[in-house]
């Protein structure tokens, strides 16, 4: 669970994912990653770590952003089935055990946000990145950048090793990676609610920004992916 600057919600989120998912679970843990956060987000996660079993916290040296908080957090997670929600609880909760079971016959499960509660220009830039990954690499997803995830850690050590460590959104190559090499993976609906608490960080001339720093990154992912395929053919 990235979070940054969610001092409003962070502490009902951490809350009811750790009753609704941790509890419930013998051996699991949270894995919370502080981006750095300039509010009383730390202070409050802390207290939860202390009254809470199980909770972990990490903060990196310095702010670095959605993607590099996620890609910590997804290669400090040490149990064997690994989810990923967001902090800002657009999700809910109980949604998990519907990826939960499909995941004993699939290696990855989506829950893709069936009816989007986000602003025009993001459902427009969601549905310009279901084109490009259509045309480079022929695969459908109704939402590869949902950040609601439960994968296998096989398929996400083996996937991890293609997706360049500073890339800005890891979930959506975690997706078409996983697809691309043939892991069992699966899109389910959940619930997507509107946020109440807090602020978009990307928004105007950030989120065209980011747009397109994603196609590039999908573009570079198929070159390599590509190369990585044509090596194997060849036996090196």
């Amino acid at each position: 669970m990235p979070v940054y600057n969610e001092e409003e919600i962070i502490e009902r989120t951490v809350r009811d994912y750790y009753s609704e998912v941790l509890a419930p679970i013998p051996g699991s843990e949270m894995v919370i990653v502080d981006d750095c956060s300039t509010d009383k987000s730390p202070e409050i996660i802390k207290g939860l770590a202390e009254e809470l079993q199980g909770i972990r916290i990490l903060r990196p040296p310095k702010n670095g952003g959605h993607g590099k908080a996620l890609r910590l957090a997804l290669e400090d997670a040490r149990c064997e089935l690994i989810f990923h929600t967001d902090s800002d609880y657009q999700n809910d909760p109980k949604d998990f055990w519907k990826l939960y079971k499909e995941i004993e016959t699939n290696d990855l499960v989506i829950g893709y946000r069936a009816i989007r509660h986000d602003p025009l220009p993001r459902l427009i830039i969601t549905r310009l990145l279901i084109l490009v990954n259509f045309v480079l690499f022929g695969f459908h997803f109704r939402d590869a950048n949902s950040p609601f995830k439960l994968i296998r850690r096989s398929c996400l050590e083996d996937c991890l090793k293609d997706i360049n460590n500073d890339v800005f959104a890891p979930s959506i190559l975690l997706s078409i990676t996983a697809k691309r090499k043939g892991y069992r993976l699966k899109e389910i609906p959940v619930t997507h609610l509107p946020r109440k608490t807090g602020e978009v960080s990307i928004v105007k001339w950030k989120l065209i920004r980011a747009c397109f720093q994603n196609l590039r990154e999908v573009y570079e992912l198929r070159r390599g992916l590509s190369n990585s395929r044509t090596r194997r053919e060849n036996g090196d």
